[in-house]
């Protein structure tokens, strides 16, 4: 999700390497090789699309995002685009693609109905007949249902001895409101204060479930595969971390 440190809280080189084969053979299912990766962020997947070969757009909203991801674009990683993930008039300037992206839980931040409508719509058409989406997104039925208040706790190495906390506190409102609140730390056990708040924010998401999701994309003429993960494992409504769906338009 969007953020000021989003390249270095997430260790992108060993998400790739896990995720990869899941993504390579969304890939090859699709009609044509090309990807619209919607959400891109710094444009890690888009990158990774460009480099099996793939003609490859990111868009993202943030224009710090974008200009982040740029340093992909100047490697001919891809191409990137300030853009929302409704901006159909934008996307229809482009040739429709084989297959769309929308990962790293970027979709609930679509919060409205309509919202959802407008992507819908966006999607279908900018997917060639048979193209793909492979949407990820937080399994919030489980979330919901069992009380979870945190994400599992993220660790890197800073500079020197310095290690850097990632973590998501969670507090659900409603069934159609959840706040989630990305916190940065810093920690060095050499200092006499040795935990210090880099960064905190506050997130409002709409928490989708499954149940929502899959009547609304069959009734926009997708036909819906459901997982538990980018490494095609089965969803488990109560168990699976996250929900993964693999879309294809008719």
């Amino acid at each position: 999700m969007p953020g000021r440190n989003y390249r270095h809280v997430i260790a992108w080189e060993a998400r790739i390497e896990r995720e990869g084969p899941f993504l390579t053979e969304a890939l090859e299912r699709a009609p044509e090789r090309s990807v619209l990766d919607v959400g891109c962020g710094t444009g890690e997947h888009t990158a990774f699309f460009a480099r099996l070969g793939a003609r490859s757009l990111g868009i993202d909203r943030s224009e710090e995002m974008i200009a982040r991801a740029k340093d992909h674009e100047a490697r001919s990683e891809g191409r990137f685009l300030l853009c929302d993930v409704t901006c159909a008039p934008e996307l229809r300037k482009e040739t429709p693609f084989g297959l769309a992206l929308c990962l790293g839980n970027m979709f609930p931040h679509l919060t409205e109905d309509a919202t959802l409508e407008a992507f819908l719509q966006t999607v279908h058409g900018a997917l060639l007949p048979r193209g793909l989406l492979v949407l990820q997104i937080l399994n919030y039925q489980r979330i919901l249902d069992q009380g979870i208040r945190h994400l599992p706790v993220n660790f890197r190495q800073g500079d020197g001895e310095e290690e850097v906390v990632f973590l998501r506190l969670i507090k659900p409102v409603s069934s159609r409101r959840i706040l989630l609140f990305p916190t940065t730390l810093s920690v060095d056990a050499e200092k006499a204060e040795p935990v210090s708040l880099r960064r905190t924010r506050r997130v409002e998401l709409r928490p989708w479930t499954a149940g929502q999701l899959v009547p609304a994309f069959e009734g926009a003429g997708f036909r819906v595969e459901l997982y538990g993960d980018l490494e095609g494992g089965e969803f488990v409504d109560q168990e699976s971390h996250d929900l993964v769906m693999v879309v294809v338009r008719a």
